[in-house]
């Protein structure tokens, strides 16, 4: 690992591991910042990360990619730093609700002829909502591509967003003023119950909200994801965490796992020092925190009031979640199965606590999850963090017992009789996700979608003020993968003055890294030492 000490300040010092950090580092480094990544944890990935239990890899959490592919925003990016890393598309993203189920496939035709078998009662207004839905999700996830500045802070970032949006982006962005809910009912589908609440199950595992809270515009790009196809990660989610990192490693970045951050202070000279748990000072000119506001702001040691106390209370996330961890006989489960199954128990109930639950399957024979013969199962479901942490230990156990029942259901639901075929399984809940990211309360995936907090009022990764940055779910344009990175390009994009996603200096940046990278610093990448066996 390479040193570091007060004679020697960084440009960038990143805290946190997490996706949006690690984009942060690599993409800062590839831009000639000397970056320095702090990471707690001696493994990668934060809310997105991994574990290894015997022969088999388990992502954390985050388990749906979107936008991997060549030209897509998350395969620009990695090409960026030039990451080699894939993602298994799924050949449909399969929803079960209690009495019909429907694939979402990318063909429109097919999806919507579909949707008007499985939801056979306003098969025009459906036709229309979707129509109006590709339109606008289309558009604004292209747009997002090309980074806006939002929430704007001056008359530039305005002109710019204009720029980027264009007419289309502008008639795309004005839906936002209206709910997902109002939508439906100017095209007479709020009454459809089963198609409404299809929409709600995708709008709660994207937005965090349902069809009553969440902007259409927002909305429409949260479905967009489902419709263009989505992917689980070749190798797990171990391949993409560790593969950044180690990337970020070869272009001489600076990686310390195991690595506590105490505190973060300004220095005169317009610096900032990070002291660490061993004691160690780290000088940067920024600093990136790939951490929701209460943390960041714990390490700045500024209280939670005013301004701050209400973005912080903006961003925070809505969420924690119940998680299976589950290997299964490769014979229960079909090999042409769709990797990501929506499972519904009950219309009449809410769609969290184990009634909505989204399973995410590993492809066939990849072994960076386990052997030929097994498939690996994530399963997750939303609950509200305070009830598990007000139970006693008789009544945690129950509760926790409880949930297991409903996922096994759900698994068997999907793959009739898989739950005799078990070879492994774990849970986990809110607690095990305070105890491994530390957040409070185990809080993760950002905060439920209103138009009180996106979008113009989204909290911005400046809120801390000059110098110092907040990338991932906290701030826009939020929650999954996708959003975190791209938070992270915004950060770095203002860091440097240039734009990432510039199609020439894009090639010229990718042709500098290629021709810069010898087999010298090959094998000297390769004897590097990556991070510290030290338990945080």
């Amino acid at each position: 690992m390479d040193s570091a000490s007060d004679s020697e300040p960084f440009d960038v010092l990143v805290i946190g591991g997490g996706i949006g950090g690690l984009t942060s580092a690599g993409l800062a480094q590839a831009r000639g910042q000397r970056t320095i990544l702090c990471e707690a944890h001696t493994k990668l990935g934060g809310c997105a990360g991994y574990f290894d239990r015997g022969p088999y890899v388990f992502d954390v959490g985050a388990t749906a990619l979107m936008g991997v592919g060549p030209d897509e925003p998350l395969g620009k990016l990695f090409r960026t730093v030039g990451l080699d890393f894939a993602g298994e598309r799924t050949r449909a993203y399969r929803v079960l609700l209690p009495d019909r189920r429907i694939d979402v496939v990318a063909d429109a035709r097919a999806f919507e002829a579909a949707s008007a078998i499985t939801f056979p009662e306003h098969p025009r207004a459906q036709r229309l909502f979707w129509r109006l839905q590709a339109a606008a999700g289309r558009t604004l996830f292209r747009a997002a591509e090309s980074l806006p500045r939002i929430p704007p802070n001056s008359i530039g970032d305005i002109a710019r967003d204009l720029q980027i949006l264009g007419l289309p982006g502008l008639l795309a962005a004005s839906t936002w003023t209206l709910t997902v809910e109002d939508v439906l009912k100017l095209f007479g589908l709020n009454g459809d119950r089963p198609f409404r609440t299809f929409i709600a199950m995708l709008l709660q595992d994207t937005a965090q909200a349902g069809p009553e809270t969440v902007p259409f515009a927002n909305a429409s790009a949260c479905l967009h994801a489902y419709r263009s196809g989505m992917s689980r990660p070749r190798g797990s989610m171990k391949a993409l965490a560790e593969g950044l990192g180690e990337r970020f490693v070869e272009l001489g970045g600076t990686l310390k796992k195991g690595t506590i951050v105490d505190r973060v202070e300004p220095l005169g000279d317009g610096h900032f020092v990070a002291i660490t748990r061993r004691r160690e000072r780290l000088t940067a000119r920024q600093v990136i925190f790939n951490l929701p506001l209460d943390l960041s702001s714990r390490l700045l040691g500024r209280d939670l009031d005013g301004p701050l106390g209400r973005a912080e209370h903006q961003s925070r996330p809505s969420w924690s979640a119940f998680t299976a961890y589950l290997a299964v006989d490769r014979s229960a489960v079909p090999d042409d199965a769709p990797l990501f199954h929506q499972v519904l128990r009950d219309y009449d109930q809410p769609i969290h606590d184990g009634n909505n639950v989204l399973i995410s399957l590993s492809p066939v024979e990849d072994l960076g999850y386990g052997p030929v013969d097994v498939r690996v199962a994530t399963m997750s479901t939303h609950v509200i963090a305070e009830e598990w942490f007000e139970l006693g230990e008789d009544a945690y156990r129950a509760k926790k017992s409880e949930f297991q029942s409903r996922f096994l259901n759900a698994l068997d639901r999907a793959f009739p009789n898989a739950s005799n075929h078990l070879r492994h399984a774990e849970f986990a809940t809110p607690k095990s996700f305070a105890r491994y990211t530390r957040r409070t309360l185990g809080l993760v995936g950002g905060p439920a979608v209103s138009r009180r907090n996106s979008n113009l009022f989204a909290v911005g990764s400046d809120v801390f003020g000059p110098g110092l940055w907040v990338v991932g779910d906290s701030v826009f344009p939020g929650q999954g993968t996708l959003a975190v990175a791209l938070s992270a390009a915004r950060v770095v994009e203002r860091i440097t003055g240039v734009s990432w996603n510039s199609p020439a200096k894009r090639a010229k940046w990718e042709n500098d890294l290629t021709n810069d990278f010898t087999a010298e610093d090959a094998d000297i990448a390769e004897k590097r030492e990556i991070g510290i066996p030290a338990t945080p």
